[in-house]
């Protein structure tokens, strides 16, 4: 974004990204809606307002009296804390942040440290415990943080100092990645409702990305970023509780070339010249909590955050990451590696084969667990060999070894950065948590793989990484490009079942399942995660959870370890009394394949995605864009009549559903047909999701009578 000097003014980010909330409202807007509101609710918008603009007087003018100084009397505290109104103000909110300010200062090395200032009012007991501790999480390589003064300001009107002597620094519980990363408790006490809490940190360091050299030295110079003079921040500007006032101040020398945003959200900035230096301060007011909607994308998609950088652009960056690792050496190829991939590829023909064969290899072979290298650790890939050497790593080692591995066969390929479960924006700031592996082909494109993500799964990159972003470190750079969405054809799963209902209500039959894709990971997944002594079990939970008096006779299964066919299990089974049988001698059933035994086996999102509300202000996320196909063929007994068949169902748009349940000679045949385009949906698609989902479920619950002319329960 191109910065603009010296401007004092509200101002709002249009979103144009199809997945962001369109028509937000301003959060320093308050909406009054009384043609469509109650009276009473109406009043309580007012009197909410009202309180927000009087606590907003009073932050400001502690903020006045304090300009770039924290050290603020009790009695301002006090007062501002009163302003902010009590639980009759935020009904609802266990607390309300009254403030909360950070003073960044900015050195020419990109060097920060940042003096965060915030009070918080308890406005319930709920909300007192949860501010009784407070953890400040860090880690000693990148950051350290310290607490220069806490203090409780009392609803009775005393107070209460908290020796910062007494704050613990403990090791973080790690489970699968050990990086030694800590936090620091802050021993708060005992709270009432209305008492308030002022908590005063320094932080020196960065985060995302790890550091270079860390020798415990006291030396802050040690934190300075590993992309050495830049700067970057990313801020949450939201909160569980609501905000009165949330204010980011960054003073930086003028010739770092700082751009910021503030994405999905209404701010007051300032951007000025002071002593020689650029400040730019943004200033929010008013911030209620995002109420959370079923399977909504993640909370910093649609919550304001500002991302502040001093990088150039996204091709800048992708030059940086690729040539850190280069200079490091990270994918040297050395004689085991070449054996290796040699041994890995040496039956296989064509390029797509061995690609294969190598990202499969390290997916299988390197197990996911986090080893502290020391330096470079966090955005520096582990050497090729010494993950050869560990048989283990996270997801950039991963990618490393597999970037090795694929250089020694021949090929070339670099390392790529992405974000998993969130979006980055369009701003060049350190917005990842993942890394892949990308293979440039003889004739310039490229394709991604991810070692990390496919164990288990026939794919080369997983589309449940579709539709997100990914820089690829290339030599050139590359700007920041999102992945395709995968047509949902590719990810089939197909269940059809041949029965026979006898007069009694037994039905028998056979059910063959088959997926590909996402929908073939999905039932592998049942199995690789269990003991081979307990796949039984799983068979058995194909059907079972839609009736447990189902006896399973026999099983056909594909090796869940076998990747190179799609997953295909095939079960014999009997259920005694499936149909209920009425007094009339009738009997009452919803058939099998339309309640979808397989997708309750794997609490697939078909089922269990919330449909409420009708009518969303964000988007819905699922796993992945699928193809579900339910068929069956049931021979029913002689002379039986259905009653109750449903109209058949046609639904297009971006949950399409297409369904005929027939009775064709002495057979009830149905066969539905659902499809999922997309792996994340804008609100405006989701009535057309809601609407085949419903049908979907609706099918699933349906009872069919069938008149059969035997006798009832009495002459049975």
């Amino acid at each position: 974004m191109r910065w603009r000097a010296r401007c004092a003014r509200l101002w709002t980010r249009r979103p144009r990204h199809p997945r962001r909330e369109r028509g937000q409202t301003p959060i320093s807007r308050p909406c009054l809606r009384s043609r469509t509101m109650p009276p009473e609710a109406v009043m309580r918008r007012i009197h909410r307002a009202v309180v927000l603009m009087l606590a907003g007087a009073f932050v400001f003018a502690v903020a006045s009296a304090g300009a770039q100084d924290w050290s603020v009397t009790a009695e301002a505290l006090r007062a501002a804390a009163a302003s902010a109104g009590g639980a009759a103000a935020h009904p609802g909110a266990d607390a309300v942040v009254v403030f909360d300010r950070r003073d960044v200062e900015v050195e020419a090395s990109g060097l920060s440290r940042t003096v965060r200032h915030t009070l918080t009012r308890a406005l319930t007991r709920a909300g007192a415990r949860a501010l009784a501790v407070d953890l400040l999480p860090y880690d000693p390589l990148s950051a350290d943080v310290v607490v220069l003064r806490c203090r409780v300001i009392a609803a009775d009107g005393t107070v209460r100092e908290v020796d910062p002597k007494d704050v613990a620094d403990a090791p973080d519980p790690q489970n699968l990645i050990f990086w030694n990363a800590r936090h620091k408790t802050v021993p708060v006490g005992r709270l009432e409702p209305d008492d308030a809490v002022e908590l005063v940190t320094r932080r020196v360091g960065f985060t995302y990305a790890l550091l270079l050299a860390g020798d415990g030295s006291p030396d802050e110079s040690r934190f300075v970023p590993p992309m050495k003079g830049q700067f970057y921040d990313i801020v949450p500007f939201w909160s569980a509780w609501p905000v009165v006032e949330q204010r980011y101040r960054v003073s930086i020398p003028l010739d770092k070339h700082l751009q910021y945003q503030l994405f999905d959200g209404a701010a007051e900035v300032s951007d000025r010249v002071v002593e020689g230096r650029r400040v730019v301060t943004v200033t929010a007011r008013g911030f209620q909590p995002i109420v959370k909607e079923p399977g909504m994308v993640a909370l910093s998609d649609v919550a304001p955050k500002l991302i502040l950088t001093t990088a150039a652009d996204w091709k800048a960056k992708s030059v940086w990451f690729h040539d850190v690792q280069e200079k490091a050496n990270c994918f040297a190829v050395t004689p085991e590696l070449k054996r290796l991939a040699g041994e890995i590829t040496a039956s296989l023909r064509t390029d797509e084969e061995k690609v294969a064969a190598l990202d499969h290899w390290v997916a299988e072979n390197i197990r996911y667990v986090g080893l502290h290298m020391g330096a470079g650790e966090g955005y520096t890939l582990h050497p090729a060999a010494m993950t050869l050497r560990d048989r283990g790593g996270v997801c950039k080692d991963k990618a490393g070894i597999l970037v090795a591995l694929l250089r020694a066969a021949g090929f070339e390929s670099y390392p790529a950065m992405t974000m998993a479960g969130e979006r980055i924006e369009a701003i060049a700031a350190d917005q990842f948590n993942h890394c892949v592996t990308v293979w440039r082909k003889p004739d310039g494109t490229t394709a991604l793989l991810d070692p990390t993500w496919v164990p288990g799964v026939r794919e080369l990159w997983s589309s449940r990484e579709q539709q997100q972003e990914v820089l690829m470190g290339l030599p050139e750079g590359a700007d920041l490009l999102t992945t395709p969405v995968s047509p949902p054809e590719n990810h089939p799963l197909e269940v059809t079942i041949r029965s026979a209902l006898a007069p009694d209500g037994t039905l028998t039959g056979t059910m063959k399942v088959v997926g590909d894709g996402q929908s073939d990971a999905a039932l592998r997944r049942l199995y690789r995660g269990r003991l081979r002594c307990d796949w039984p079990a799983v068979d058995d939970a194909m059907l079972s959870g839609t009736d447990p008096r189902v006896e399973v006779l026999k099983v056909a299964r594909l090796d869940p370890d076998d990747l190179t066919r799609p997953f295909t299990i095939e079960i014999a089974f009997r259920i005694p009394g499936y149909a209920l049988r009425l007094d009339d001698g009738s009997l009452l059933l919803t058939p099998l394949a339309a309640r979808d035994p397989v997708g309750q086996a794997l609490h697939a999102e078909e089922l269990t995605l919330g449909l409420d509300p009708a009518a969303r202000r964000y988007p819905v996320r699922i796993g992945c864009s699928k193809l579900v196909t339910l068929r069956e063929r049931m021979t029913l007994p002689p002379g039986a009549t259905v009653k109750g068949l449903p109209a058949a169902v046609a639904l297009t748009g971006s949950g399409r559903l297409t369904a005929t349940w027939r009775v064709s000679g002495d057979a009830l045949e149905l066969e539905e047909t659902l499809t999922l385009t997309r792996r994340i949906f804008t609100p405006e698609e989701w009535p057309s999701l809601r609407a085949a989902l419903a049908a979907f479920r609706s099918l699933a619950n349906t009872p069919l009578a069938l008149a059969t002319g035997g006798r009832g329960k009495e002459g049975a």
